[in-house]
């Protein structure tokens, strides 16, 4: 059994890389893909690159070509509910596309999805809540959204009354979408960078490093928990 961990950015995946027993790597479709051992799992970690698009073709190509039977998107967010704050850590009870017609693209088009909300898996999902009161940082549960997009004020609040999320990024639901479709286990954990209180680009910037070694941290915790249970 292996685990896919997936992260959008080279400095989200430094801190896994820092920590990973590895065992051999290649590169796959531009990317480069990692396995080893992380957190006592067997895993296949790979940097899919900033969107949806690379986000769902490295999770696909992590189901296909290394047969994974979970896999954990770790990574940095912005806060969009204003009782999330800088560093927390926000886990995904459900992912949506905050910019897709889910009705119509998803629900009423082939190969109709029961829904445009995708749900985390209950076991990881139990696991980053056994390990989240004893966590250095707050950790939230809760709604991810995603889109091709940096959200700031001028969109903010219109993705708040559609969705009501607590973050949103650029990768998480396409990532739940895909492993949704194949029946493969899936669970986002993303650090907060900005805020309505911080918000911006340059905040994502200066906050992003930090972010993500508290996702890594959790991460690391979670599948502890997660593998001790199988």
């Amino acid at each position: 059994m292996a685990l896919g961990i997936v992260c959008a950015t080279k400095t989200e995946v430094t801190p896994f890389l820092e920590k990973l027993d590895l065992k051999a790597s290649a590169k796959r479709a531009l990317v480069e893909v990692y396995e080893g051992e992380f957190a006592g799992v067997s895993v296949v970690l790979a940097c899919c690159g900033v969107g949806k698009t690379n986000a769902a073709m490295v999770s696909q190509m992590l189901i296909d070509r290394y047969n994974v039977d979970a896999v954990v998107n770790a990574g940095t967010a912005g806060g969009m509910d204003r009782s999330v704050g800088l560093f927390d850590i926000v886990v995904s009870a459900t992912c949506c596309h905050h910019d897709v017609d889910a009705q119509m693209v998803l629900m009423d088009s082939y190969p109709y999805y029961p829904s445009g909300v995708f749900e985390a898996d209950s076991q990881l999902l139990q696991a980053a809540q056994d390990v989240a009161a004893n966590f250095d940082s707050p950790v939230r549960f809760g709604a991810m959204v995603s889109g091709e997009q940096f959200i700031d004020d001028e969109c903010r609040d219109d993705v708040i009354a559609r969705h009501d999320p607590l973050a949103v990024d650029m990768e998480s639901a396409a990532m739940a979408q895909v492993c949704f479709a194949n029946g493969i286990a899936f669970l986002s954990v993303r650090g907060i960078t900005d805020t309505a209180e911080h918000d911006g680009f340059g905040n994502y910037e200066i906050n992003s490093a930090k972010a993500s070694v508290l996702a890594c941290d959790f991460t690391e915790l979670l599948l502890r928990a997660w593998a001790s249970r199988r």
